[in-house]
Order: C-alpha cells, then structure tokens, then sequence
C-alpha cells in the first residue's frame, strides 16, 4: 500500500478531536468512486508519487475494477472553503451560461433556449481532493492499496477521513481486519498508523524495488 499524505507525529488531544470531527465534514466530502473518476484519479496519482512507484493507467484500472473492491472518493468541500491551488485538469468547471441582462424585448431569440440547456446541464464537478482504494478479500479481510492525497489536502486529516470510511464499510461487509504495506522509509506514513491502531507484524524485502522494503500492518475490526 502507498500513503501520500504527511501526518502530525502525535495524536490530537480532546479539543483537538472536536475541531477535527467538526471541520472534516465542511472541507471534504466523501462519495462513490465513477467511472468518470477515472483520469482525474490517475492524474493524481501522478502527482502525489514518484514515477517508479505511481500507477500506469491500466494498473490502476485493475486496481478500481477488481471484483470486490471499493473505491472511495474524497471531493473539495463548498465553494466558500479553499481550493487546490491547481485545478485538476479534467476537473475543470464549465462557466455557467449567465441569464441575459438585456431588457427582454431586446433578447437574442436563442437566449431562453442557452439558458434551459444550462440549466439541464449536470453540476460542475468538484476538484477531487483524495482517494482511497480497498479490496475485500474472500478470506474475510480488507487490504488497501493506496491512499492518495493531493498537496493541497494534506494536513487536513483528509487520510484520517478516508480510513475511517473504509474501515466502517469493511465492517458492514463483515471483515474482520484491514491490512496494508507501508514503505520502511515512508516514516509519517507509519506513524500515522501506528497512531491508527494497526500493528507492525513483519518486513517484506524488496515489497516496492530492489532497495525498499515494506512493513506489512494489521488491524482488527
């Protein structure tokens, strides 16, 4: 599994945990992957990992498309909150077609008719601020993959948000444990899930390249 996100090194106190579970909600908001997804979620991968370790297209196809996995989707929150400083570029909002200001006996004969096509139009999509992507084992067991989190997103607890929800889908579906691998030298990755509950159980030699090894952690449900 990769982790992208960078983590504080000790867990919140009380307080801290009620501005979190607070202001979670109104940043990010966590939805379904679609097909659609597709190029901004590769797009992004691109971005939040070294060339030797990122995904190729049809990699992460069959990562998304494998028979039991899940992937879950985090999306910029309101437009009043901030945005990544780089839109994504399939993400990119349409304008909007604008009602005419003209006094209605002056307006253009097509006007009524742009204006119900945009109305039809479905709604600009948000920037994808994260993704999550688990496969659930027949053993009974969830595995995650990767968790990718845009620059702009880290820091938010967005990796927090994202386990969470994968975690709470592995127990309606009746796992009992989640595991992953984490790079021996991604030391935010493992605090985080140190902090997180999984145990260190083993080394896997040369899990990611010839000179990195993983840590294999586990959790119970």
């Amino acid at each position: 599994m990769r982790y992208s996100g960078t983590r504080r090194l000790h867990p919140p106190g009380p307080s801290a945990t009620m501005t979190l579970t607070a202001r979670i909600p109104l940043m990010f908001t966590l939805r379904d992957y679609e097909k659609r997804d597709f190029d901004a979620l590769f797009q992004l991968d691109r971005l939040c990992f070294d060339p030797s370790i990122a995904y190729s297209r049809p990699e992460l196809s069959s990562f998304v498309e494998q028979r039991r996995a899940f992937t879950i989707v985090a999306e910029w929150g309101g437009p009043s909150l901030a945005q990544p400083s780089q839109a994504q570029p399939s993400l990119a909002q349409p304008s909007l077609v604008q009602p005419s200001q003209a006094q209605p006996g002056l307006a253009h004969p097509d006007a009524a008719h742009a204006h119900q096509r945009a109305a039809a139009a479905p709604p600009a999509r948000r920037p994808i601020a994260g993704f999550l992507i688990c496969h659930f084992q027949r053993q009974g067991y969830g595995h995650i993959i990767t968790i990718d989190v845009h620059p702009d997103a880290r820091r938010n607890h967005l990796g927090t948000l994202l386990v969470d929800a994968a975690c709470e889908r592995l127990r309606k579906m009746t796992a009992f444990m989640v595991v992953l691998e984490v790079a021996v030298n991604n030391h935010s990755a493992l605090a985080f899930y140190d902090r997180f509950g999984f145990r260190r159980v083993k080394v896997l030699e040369r899990y990611y390249s010839r000179d990195v090894d993983a840590i294999f952690m586990t959790k119970r449900l």
